[in-house]
């Protein structure tokens, strides 16, 4: 039989590893809280630090030609003028070429593909990211081309009577155009059109004048089996309050229509229907979206002043700041928006932390994003600049 002596030992053992338990469960949990807490300093210090100067890592010489201009594109920068189009990477290594001779060429980029065209004029290339590019020849002058990320490409072509859209496939040699959409006198006149980027769809906004009043149309098309017994067409809106100026697939999915009041937001291409939109009755001085997020710049109450919005494509409003209005330029990518003031440049993270303003000596042309950490491209007076940015200051940077 064991005696109390026994017994009393046993309890102290058993309370003994019940403590150590504790303790250790105790030690644990501090631990995965001390970690918690420093990666939630990390996140921090990363996502509200603002830098204030930057190391140039690179400057590439580009071709000096007449009315140069240049886009983010593929981890490089595409460059394009009258003569021709080329894209570099950072080390300033030509990834492709191409030459031309156009009036006044007009961009548009998805993914690897690029397309250049002649505005007014009767000819486009088409760049797949490897080649000097596939020609098409139309037969009236082009408003406007997109391209998808296939490398299928739509043009609003400008007829005597009416405008015309054509799609076309550049390479194939048995069936280059796919689709062509008519437009006359009543359905208006188309101002801008954009091809969804799986290459399946067009939207097409139209100014149309009744009885002395201006109004917009906007058409919703679709080329799979969908749209096939509806003439392509599978939705419109008209608009009398406003002038639908640009529209915008942000994916397959999703699209913007912006006008001078502000923007609304549509989802399911296949039927579409407006889910957002937002007014101001301020003046809107600049919109710019990416595939996630829609931004707006209004004018604000002192002169000088704008308002930046940030919205989701659920029409979720991300932030709202105040802004300068002496910009130049703003774009959006990579979750970041890139501000060309007329002193020097900024970039806004998406929740609304500036992380970046420096005062330039000489007048910015771009700004755009470069594959690493905090590195950029620059582009100043003919040269790009691959940039780092550096000098962390210890001020935080709240959103105004």
């Amino acid at each position: 039989m064991e005696t109390l002596a026994g017994r009393a030992r046993d309890v102290q053992v058993v309370t003994k590893r019940r403590q150590e338990i504790k303790r250790t469960i105790f030690l644990s949990i501090a631990c995965i809280l001390l970690v918690a807490v420093i990666l939630a300093a990390v996140i921090y210090f990363y996502v509200n630090h603002q830098y204030s100067s930057y190391e140039v890592k690179n400057t590439i010489a580009l071709k000096k030609s007449s009315g140069m201009k240049c886009s983010a594109y593929q981890n490089g920068v595409l460059r394009y003028s009258r003569d021709g189009a080329a894209a570099v990477d950072r080390d300033g290594n030509e990834m492709w070429n191409g030459s031309y001779d156009m009036e006044n060429p007009a961009l548009d980029i998805c993914e690897k593909y690029a397309v250049v065209a002649d505005i007014q004029g009767k000819s486009l290339y088409v760049y797949n990211g490897s080649d000097s590019g596939t020609k098409l020849t139309t037969d009236y002058p082009i408003l406007q081309a997109c391209v998808s990320k296939q490398g299928v490409v739509a043009v609003l072509l400008e007829d005597q009577s009416s405008n015309v859209i054509q799609v076309y496939n550049p390479y194939d040699d048995n069936k280059k155009l796919l689709v062509e959409i008519p437009t006359n006198v009543e359905e208006g006149y188309p101002v801008s059109i954009d091809l969804s980027p799986d290459g399946t769809g067009v939207i097409c906004a139209s100014i149309c004048v009744t009885s002395g009043a201006v109004k917009s149309q906007v058409a919703f098309y679709d080329f799979t089996d969908v749209g096939k017994n509806t003439n392509c067409l599978v939705g419109a809106q008209e608009y009398k309050d406003r002038i639908v100026a640009e529209v915008k697939y942000l994916d397959e999915d999703h699209a913007a229509l912006f006008s001078e009041k502000g923007f609304s937001l549509w989802k399911n291409m296949k039927k579409p229907k407006q889910v957002f939109k937002k007014d101001w009755n301020r003046e809107i001085l600049s919109a710019f979206y990416d595939d996630r997020y829609i931004g707006v710049i209004a004018a604000g109450s002192k002169k000088g002043s704008g308002r930046m919005y940030l919205f989701n494509t659920s029409g979720g409003k991300v932030f709202e700041r105040q802004v300068t209005t002496d910009f130049t330029n703003v774009t959006m990518a990579d979750k970041e928006i890139y501000m060309v003031t007329t002193e020097g440049c900024k970039i806004y993270r998406k929740n609304g932390v500036e992380k970046w303003d420096c005062k330039l000596s000489k007048q910015a042309d771009g700004l755009f994003p470069a594959k690493g950490m905090r590195n950029y491209f620059l582009l100043q007076e003919g040269k790009l600049q691959w940039i780092h940015l550096k000098n962390r200051s210890s001020q935080n940077n709240k959103k105004k």
